[in-house]
């Protein structure tokens, strides 16, 4: 694969001139990389040609950082009186000392920033701290959100350039360097930078619980239903909307909205606390009020409950928080354990209301949308995606883009038009991008006119292929956990099992103390692919943080480039093409964990900051 041969040049090419050795046998590289060296490609250059690239010792001195006894973990009032942290809120915020020049010109950044503290705000993930920033922004990682965090935040230049210089201490490597310096364009941040939009997002969660509280404090935790005596047809529910709705620049009807949804979060004051302290964001707390809002209270109250217990656990474990999208699906997960009789009342209420319904668009065309069963939709859209495949491979020419093909599928299958015959299946080799699969569609569709005897012309024999995950006592019946499908989530044990009756499946073998898949199997995968499928089905999406990108649709890149690297479970993973052209690149720096139970990896980012991650197994533990 083309993004596994980054280690081969320059540094083994200059090896290997200095000792005879054949550069062929690093294995092939691709031909922009030869003419665009990454990053740590240009690295390796510095240490074969013995350039320097220490850091100058004066820049952990006390000299070079008048303030690095405060940097390097003296937390003490005494010493960092000016963020003095109670509660939400802090007394003052002043920015700190100038640090040293950089030996190459402009403000060198805080390289020395000692151990952890402990008392680190909660947005901040603990390996931040050792990222190569300012000390301004250093102190920001001590807020917790409120008054002090924003008056941080606010002292700060916000023009498009980083203040101080990022660039590599020593000129030799920097001018060598084909990537801009992070912090000095728009596009190339500096961890800087990145801290501050995160604690910009922080102070946006703090101040949307704020203003909830504020809604519930005019209006109430509950609405109020007013009836003049004697005057029944003239009860009011709410009157206070119509005050508000002029205070707050909105109708009556979105007042309504802002109510409910205030209220809701106020009768969950865990879930107000986690979201006003910055470890979960707007988008993420919002999701939970929103998958939960059908439930009863009780039971509405448990999932919450449960939801922010992970989250908090996460965050003990300094584990990456979750995005808006993993939450959902920690939510359902949460109401699959303990709200699932619930959540089938509920189920059940809302299939009575599916419907179709059509909305104008405008310039000849309009929406078509359908209120159905979440499954029922990823097989409809996944059966399109197919059908969409089969006719780009029969139309080379490209003149219909794949949401095209999609709307065309659709017309087609509903008007009888007629339309491509869908390719036949194949298997997908080990390392090369998938074709999109269908991983829940199962039994074919009741057809319009007679259907033609299998093996005819024009009619393939096709069943589709199932990727559930279920236990083993659930798919025979002597329990009723919840499955799961990737890409969509967890689903009823009567879903999973129906699923797992028609088309064809492969098992997936988990780990009963972590849930994680240990073994794959499958009745149609050639013994070449077996460790592609464990590969993906241990890391179910793109192993860059927040992408949620499904791994049967990733490369499985070699973290270690082949041949440095072996091809085996601990060097691959699923990267999309995007992150995978990032890693190769651009500067993207991705280091494997093997050895950890969850199978752990490690991003360096160009702006220095980290990230460490593992995936969520498929089956939640005992």
């Amino acid at each position: 694969m083309g993004g596994d041969s980054d280690a081969g040049w320059p540094a083994e090419r200059l090896r290997a001139a200095e000792s005879g050795w054949d550069g062929a046998a690093a294995g092939g590289v691709w031909l922009d990389e030869v003419m665009a060296p990454t990053v740590q490609q240009l690295r390796e250059a510095a240490e074969v040609m013995a350039l320097d690239s220490d850091l100058p010792d004066t820049l952990c001195s006390e000299d070079a950082f008048p303030d690095a006894a405060v940097l390097g973990g003296d937390l003490s009032e005494d010493a960092l009186p000016d963020a003095v942290v109670t509660g939400a809120a802090v007394a003052e915020f002043e920015p700190g000392p100038v640090p040293a020049e950089h030996p190459g010109g402009g403000v060198q950044v805080d390289v020395c920033p000692g151990p952890v503290p402990e008392g680190l705000a909660r947005w901040v993930r603990r390996e931040w701290w050792q990222a190569p920033v300012r000390a301004e922004v250093r102190r920001l990682m001590l807020l917790a959100p409120g008054v002090g965090l924003i008056a941080g935040l606010s002292e700060l230049d916000t023009g498009g350039s980083c203040p101080v210089d990022h660039g590599h201490p020593d000129a030799v490597v920097e001018a060598a360097d084909p990537t801009p310096v992070p912090g000095s364009r728009a596009g190339y941040p500096c961890a800087c930078q990145l801290i501050v939009a995160a604690g910009w997002q922080a102070v946006d969660s703090w101040v949307q619980v704020g203003a909830a509280a504020s809604l519930v404090g005019a209006a109430g935790a509950v609405p109020v239903v007013a009836t003049p005596a004697g005057f029944a047809r003239a009860q009011a529910t709410d009157a206070c909307r119509a005050e508000l709705a002029p205070m707050l620049h909105l109708s009556a009807a979105s007042v309504h909205a802002r109510l409910v949804q205030a209220r809701d979060l106020h009768a969950f004051p865990a879930l107000a606390a986690v979201a006003g302290s910055g470890l979960m964001f707007t988008s993420s707390w919002r999701v939970v009020l929103y998958e939960t809002a059908n439930l009863p209270e009780a039971a509405r109250a448990r999932v919450v409950q449960r939801v922010v217990d992970a989250v908090e656990a996460r965050h003990a474990q300094d584990r990456r928080p979750w995005t808006s999208g993993e939450t959902r699906r920690a939510v359902k997960r949460a109401i699959a354990a303990v709200a699932a009789a619930e959540a089938a009342q509920a189920r059940a209420r809302a299939h009575a209301r599916r419907r179709v319904a059509v909305t104008p668009a405008g310039d000849g065309m309009a929406w078509l949308s359908g209120y159905i069963r979440d499954v029922d939709a990823h097989r409809i859209y996944n059966r399109l995606t197919a059908a969409a495949a089969a006719a780009t491979a029969d139309e080379p020419s490209g003149a219909r883009s794949t949401d095209e093909h999609r709307a065309d599928a659709l017309i087609a299958a509903l008007l009888n038009h007629p339309h491509p015959t869908p390719a036949p299946e194949a298997d997908t080799p080990a390392d090369t991008p998938a074709t999109p699969p269908t991983p829940a569609d199962t039994a074919p569709d009741t057809p319009a006119t007679p259907p033609t005897p299998a093996g005819a012309p024009g009619r393939p024999v096709s069943r589709p292929e199932i990727c559930v995950v279920v236990s083993l006592a659930t798919l025979l019946g002597c329990a009723d956990a919840p499955g799961e499908v990737p890409g969509l989530g967890p689903i009823d044990a009567d879903v999973a099992r129906a699923l797992a009756a028609d088309g064809r499946w492969r098992w997936w073998v988990t780990d009963p103390a972590t849930g994680q898949v240990t073994v794959t199997g499958s009745r149609t995968y050639t013994p070449s692919a077996e460790l592609a499928r464990l590969i993906r089905a241990r890391e179910p999406h793109c192993r860059m943080p927040g992408c949620a990108r499904r791994a049967d649709l990733c490369d499985l890149d070699h973290t270690t480039p082949y041949p440095h690297g072996r091809t085996d479970a601990d060097n691959l993973g699923p990267l999309c093409r995007a992150h995978h052209n990032l890693k190769t690149h651009h500067g993207y720096a991705l280091a494997n964990h093997p050895n950890t139970q969850t199978h752990a990896w490690k991003w360096t980012f160009p702006s220095g900051l980290t990230h460490t991650d593992q995936p969520d197994p498929p089956l939640p533990g005992p």
